[in-house]
């Protein structure tokens, strides 16, 4: 009985592992380890994909922003020339009969520079592009004028108040259907007409140059944008808006300049050359 006690004790004994240090201690800490290694990385992929997705939701919602102001900008615009649109003569007197005062709607654009960051190109692609939309300036240029342009009407329908109770005032009231140089003079007064001539001939010259610039923004800037967004990513997320005048003949007349003004007749009051009055009336977009 003993010696079966003896055997059975033994197998017992044979049974029982021998201490493993690499798989008691180092295996269990190492694989802990590994695997919160692994959760982290996991975790990280899934928190960088999410901010790279949402960078691109950025780019998309800041460019589709622009395109719709720049958009409303020049509906603006247009809604204001067609007031006058294919009734100006080049005789300044003509126009500031033609033009009456604007009842004026239009808002400035506000708008976050910092938002088009994504738009500008590196070293590299501006070496090699000459998209003319990747220039923060530019923009920042055409929305400047477009905002002093508002102005300059207001300032305009102002003096163009002052020129109608004048000319009302002293000829009547069907004055303006046979006003001339010398007729707006005598009730006006010289500086007056220099005033308003000169303002108003700034507001038709800038008001056809920035819609044109505002067509130009609305017809190529969406097709370079896209080329700074993965629109691949956002396919679940919204569209780049794009633009297209759809051979529109009421809409594209609009667009074309007015008929230019001839000084000449006037060029006494101004007493410069009409040279100089022209250069006077140049707005920075005849070479663009």
């Amino acid at each position: 009985m003993h010696q079966e006690t003896e055997l059975l004790v033994s197998a017992i004994e044979s049974l029982k592992q021998e201490p493993n240090l690499f798989k008691d201690y180092i295996f269990p800490i190492s694989s802990a380890f590994f695997t919160s290694i692994l959760g982290g990385f996991i975790a990280y992929l899934a928190l960088n994909k999410q901010e790279i997705l949402q960078i691109e939701k950025d780019k998309l919602s800041a460019a589709n922003k622009w395109t719709l102001d720049i958009e409303r900008a020049r509906a603006s615009l247009i809604s204001i020339k067609g007031n006058y649109h294919k009734q100006l003569e080049s005789h300044p007197i003509q126009r500031l009969a033609t033009i009456s005062t604007l009842l004026l709607k239009s808002e400035p654009v506000l708008e976050n520079y910092q938002d088009l960051a994504f738009i500008v190109p590196s070293e590299e692609e501006f070496n090699c592009s000459n998209q003319k939309w990747s220039q923060i300036t530019r923009i920042n240029a055409m929305v400047s004028n477009y905002n002093s342009l508002l102005h300059m009407w207001e300032k305009r329908n102002e003096l163009n108040e002052a020129f109608k109770q004048s000319i009302f005032g002293t000829y009547g009231k069907n004055a303006f259907l046979n006003i001339t140089p010398e007729t707006a003079e005598a009730a006006f007064g010289r500086a007056g007409l220099v005033s308003l001539i000169d303002v108003t001939e700034r507001c038709v010259k800038l008001t056809d140059h920035i819609i044109i610039e505002l067509n130009d923004f609305l017809e190529n800037f969406p097709d370079f944008a896209k080329t700074k967004i993965n629109l691949k990513r956002l396919k679940h997320f919204g569209k780049l808006i794009s633009y297209s005048n759809n051979d529109n003949e009421m809409l594209l007349e609009l667009i074309k300049p007015e008929v230019d003004v001839d000084f000449t007749s006037v060029q006494v009051w101004f007493g410069q050359s009409i040279e100089d009055i022209e250069k006077r009336h140049t707005t920075g977009y005849e070479q663009l």
